[in-house]
């Protein structure tokens, strides 16, 4: 037990002294029971001021006593023992066994166990013991002049000694008990205070360094804790901010909060800052709702970096596109530049300058072409929504390629009556553009499948072809404006398509490899979706 502990101890056991004579003292007088009760009443005053003295000479020099646990130990020994002396005295001025003051001596008996621990509670019950019988014993032969009822046999005393020290062993043994066992408890909670001091420091440390802004909210929105990396993100004081609504600190919060992803911004010093944080509830273990928990960082830097690393992709496409664009047109001019020198020689025959003349036509065309697909690729109309019968569109434009195409068979799996809000100009395009470069896979002859059905809230178009399949390097590029693998083709019929699923919200996904068939798959919403 602590030094300071133990004298705070034995300063309650003094003030109790002083507080309990000066109660008992104050009652005899108040019943005016000094003169009647007590034996040689004289003696009553001495025996009182035997009871003040020494803890008014405790409380006089308190100040110049060592603080060691061993001097204040002894001192309390002294008082108690001092108690026995005065309390047996009282007894016999009282009557001695027809005393009304026995009990004062388990009093002592429990505040020796409470001050002093169990061992000195049955020291003192035994002093306690010894003292009262003997002197009863004495009493009852009249060696001391106590007068008593002379109905009272040697049984009675020898019973009423029997039962005050039986009473005064059980009380120290009681006590010992409890205090033994408030002691134990006692050292747990200081133990159990010990680790949750530990904890929360070691929570404080955690919630203080971590590199996120983290605040906590009451039930109804207000910050009721602010980090240090929250105020070094905001540039603001908890001091601050603290009790005031969320959505002073943060204004794209709503109040009462909710729960999830929010995205915002905020001004320090006079700068923006872009705030990614999230929300979620805390609750106790009982599962009620305490208020919120809310973590965010500070996304500017990274929203910069992105911007810059999408403003150099964007550069590098166009350069890329550009010489996409260059090296598509070079071809058809050099052949056309080519046939226009051999006609302006004008010595060749007329078969060769008519087929010349084909030669130029058709670069023309495929010019044309090439620009055609660029402008729809590169300035794309907005869509015209409207409520169709996707259904009839895939078999229109599944019907016409079969037309187109005796070498290749077409299965059509589409579910009757597919309606969706869609421009439908444009999915017509996106149907035509996948069906046709399944057609142009397998040249040789096959199989090209198109199936259209609905699933959940979605559509879903699916075409196939039996061909040898995309190279698997070539897998990720197939959507690139330009690339293309055949001859004749503008390399922007996919991309197209990709761009037409982008507009109406939807994704589309290729399924290939060397070797085997091919697949693309689009799911768009039935439904216009709301950006």
């Amino acid at each position: 037990m602590p030094a300071e502990e133990f004298k705070r101890k034995v300063e309650t056991l003094i003030f109790l002294r002083l507080f309990f004579i000066t109660l008992l003292l104050g009652s005899l007088f108040f019943f005016d029971l000094q003169g009647k009760q007590f034996y040689q009443p004289y003696l009553f005053y001495g025996l009182f001021l035997t009871g003040y003295a020494p803890s008014m000479f405790y409380i006089f020099l308190q100040n110049r006593i060592s603080d060691r646990i061993a001097v204040h130990r002894l001192i309390a020994y002294m008082m108690l023992t001092l108690d026995v002396l005065v309390v047996v005295f009282l007894i016999l001025l009282t009557g001695g066994i027809e005393s009304w003051f026995s009990f004062l001596l388990i009093l002592v008996t429990i505040a020796s166990s409470i001050v002093l621990g169990r061992k000195a509670g049955y020291i003192l019950a035994t002093l306690a013991s010894i003292l009262y019988g003997l002197s009863l014993d004495l009493q009852y032969y009249q060696i001391i002049p106590v007068h008593f009822n002379s109905v009272l046999e040697e049984k009675d005393f020898f019973y009423n000694i029997f039962i005050n020290i039986s009473g005064l062993y059980l009380t120290a043994y009681l006590m010992g008990y409890l205090v033994s066992r408030l002691e134990k408890t006692s050292e747990k909670l200081q133990k159990k205070d010990v680790d949750l001091k530990e904890l929360y420091r070691f929570h404080s440390e955690v919630i203080e360094n971590i590199p996120s802004g983290l605040f906590s909210l009451d039930t109804s929105g207000k910050i009721v804790l602010f980090n240090s990396a929250a105020e070094r993100i905001t540039g603001l004081k908890r001091n601050s901010v603290i009790y005031r609504y969320s959505n002073e600190v943060f204004p794209f919060l709503s109040l009462p909060p909710t729960t999830g992803r929010h995205e915002g911004e905020i001004v320090q010093d006079a700068e923006k800052r872009y705030i990614g944080l999230s929300i979620s509830l805390n609750k106790n273990s009982a599962g009620e709702i305490l208020g919120y928990i809310g973590t965010f960082q500070d996304l500017t830097d990274i929203i910069k970096l992105e911007e810059e690393i999408k403003r150099r992709e964007k550069f590098a496409a166009i350069g890329e596109l550009s010489a996409s664009i260059a090296h598509e047109l070079r071809n058809p001019l050099a052949s056309m530049k080519g046939s226009f020198e051999m006609l302006k020689e004008d010595v060749l025959p007329e078969e060769t300058k008519k087929r010349l003349m084909d030669i130029a036509i058709l670069e023309m065309d495929r010019l044309n072409a090439i620009v055609t697909d660029f402008l729809i690729y590169c300035s794309p109309r907005p869509p015209a929504m409207k409520r169709f019968n996707l259904s009839a569109a895939a078999n229109e434009v599944s019907d016409m390629l079969q037309n187109m195409s005796d070498r290749v068979r077409i299965v059509k799996e589409i579910q009757d009556e597919v309606f969706m809000v869609a421009d439908e100009q444009k999915i017509r395009q996106l149907l035509w553009n996948l069906t046709l470069n399944a057609v142009e896979a397998v040249p040789g002859g096959g199989k090209v499948g198109i199936s259209v059905y609905t699933d959940d809230n979605n559509v879903i178009l699916k075409v196939s072809d039996s061909g040898a399949g995309i190279p698997e390097e070539n897998v990720e590029k197939v959507f690139y404006p330009f690339f293309s693998t055949k001859k004749k083709g503008t390399g922007l019929g996919l991309s197209i398509a990709y761009r037409i699923v982008e507009e109406h919200h939807g994704n589309i996904k290729v399924l290939s490899g060397k070797g085997r068939s091919t697949e693309f798959v689009v799911s768009m919403p039935l439904e216009k979706v709301e950006k």
